[in-house]
C-alpha cells in the first residue's frame, strides 16, 4: 500500500504502524488516537508557522523551538508526536521538500486505521496472551525460587538464591504491568476479560513467604515439608495451565483457589505476616539476643 501511494517516501506508513504496535508503549488504542492527534496538532502548527513567516530562516527557528520543548513534551504521547511532527516537518522543509506536512498527515491516518483495525480483530488482537505468557513466566519463577529454598544444603552460599528471588519479583512486576496495559485495551469483540491480580497477588504472597521461610529454616521452627511441597507442585500446576490453557478464565480461577489453599495448608503465609527481624542467641558472647534480617 506505502508503496502504491507514494513511491519516493513510502517509509512513512510502514514506520507509523511498527511503532504503534510496539508492546512496551501502553495500550494500543490510546497510543494510535495520540499518535493522530498529535499528528494532525503537529501539520496544523507547521501550517500555521508556513503562512505567518516568509523566507527561509523561519523553519530553523521552528526546528529549535521544537527542539527545546522536547524534554517537557515527553510527559505525555500526543504533544510529544506533535513536538516531533513539527520538528522533522522543520527539517524536511529546510532539506527543500516543502509538501510534506499532507502527505505526513495522509500516511499517519492511514497506518492508525490499520493498526486500529487489524489490533482490534478477535482472535488476532487478543491482549491477554502477553499477560497469560508474562504470567506463566512469574508463576514459574516463583516455583523455581521455592523449590531452591526447599533442596538447598545448609550453609549454601546465598548467590543462587537472591538471582532466582530476583528472577521472581522481577517477572511478577513485568505481569502486573502487562495484566494493567490490558485491562486498558480496547478489547475485540466477543473476548471476555480475565481478572489477572488474584492470581498475581496469590504468587506474590507465596514469594513474600517463601522469603520468610529461608529464615526459618535455619533460626526457627520447620513448617511440614511435604505441605510445602504440594505448594511448589500447586506453582508447576498453575504454570502449565496458563501455557497449556483452552478456557482461559476458568483455568486462571481454578489455579488462584488452588495456590490459596495450598498456601494456607503449608504454614507458610504466618512467615511472611511475622516480622523481618528475628532474635536468635548471640553467638559473639553467649548472651543476649542478637538481630538477624533476613537476607
Amino acid at each position: 500500500m506505502a508503496l502504491t501511494l507514494r513511491a519516493d517516501q513510502w517509509y512513512w506508513l510502514p514506520a507509523t504502524a511498527a511503532f504503534l504496535v510496539k508492546p512496551d508503549l501502553g495500550p494500543l488504542f490510546s497510543r494510535t488516537v495520540n499518535r493522530f492527534a498529535g499528528t494532525v496538532a503537529g501539520v496544523a502548527a507547521f501550517g500555521a508557522a508556513s503562512s505567518l513567516f516568509a523566507g527561509g530562516w523561519w523553519p530553523v527557528v521552528t526546528a529549535g523551538f521544537a527542539g527545546a520543548l522536547l524534554p517537557v513534551a515527553t510527559r505525555h504521547f500526543a504533544f510529544q508526536t506533535a513536538v516531533v511532527t513539527v520538528l522533522v516537518l522543520s527539517f524536511v522543509h529546510v532539506g527543500g521538500d516543502t509538501e510534506v506536512a499532507g502527505q505526513r498527515l495522509l500516511d499517519t491516518s492511514i497506518a492508525c486505521g490499520i493498526v486500529l483495525l487489524v489490533g482490534h480483530l478477535p482472535r488476532l488482537g487478543d491482549p491477554r496472551r502477553r499477560v497469560r505468557h508474562r504470567a506463566a513466566v512469574a508463576v514459574r519463577r516463583t516455583e523455581q525460587y521455592l523449590r531452591h529454598v526447599l533442596t538447598a544444603a545448609p550453609g549454601e552460599p546465598t548467590g543462587q538464591r537472591l538471582a532466582l528471588r530476583r528472577a521472581a519479583y522481577t517477572a511478577l512486576a513485568d505481569a502486573r504491568s502487562a495484566a494493567g496495559t490490558a485491562a486498558a485495551e480496547l478489547r475485540p469483540g466477543g473476548v471476555p476479560d480475565c481478572d489477572w491480580q488474584p492470581l498475581l497477588t496469590t504468587t506474590e504472597r507465596v514469594a513474600d513467604a517463601t522469603t520468610a521461610y529461608t529464615v526459618h529454616l535455619a533460626y526457627g521452627p520447620r513448617p511440614p515439608t511435604a505441605a510445602v511441597h504440594r505448594l511448589a507442585d500447586a506453582l508447576a500446576a498453575a504454570a502449565g495451565a496458563l501455557t497449556h490453557t483452552k478456557d482461559l478464565e476458568a483455568d486462571v480461577g481454578r489455579a488462584t483457589r488452588r495456590l490459596r489453599a495450598q498456601l494456607r495448608r503449608s504454614g507458610l503465609e504466618g512467615l511472611a505476616r511475622e516480622e523481618t527481624m528475628l532474635t536468635v542467641p548471640d553467638g559473639r558472647t553467649g548472651r543476649g539476643r542478637a538481630p538477624v534480617r533476613i537476607p
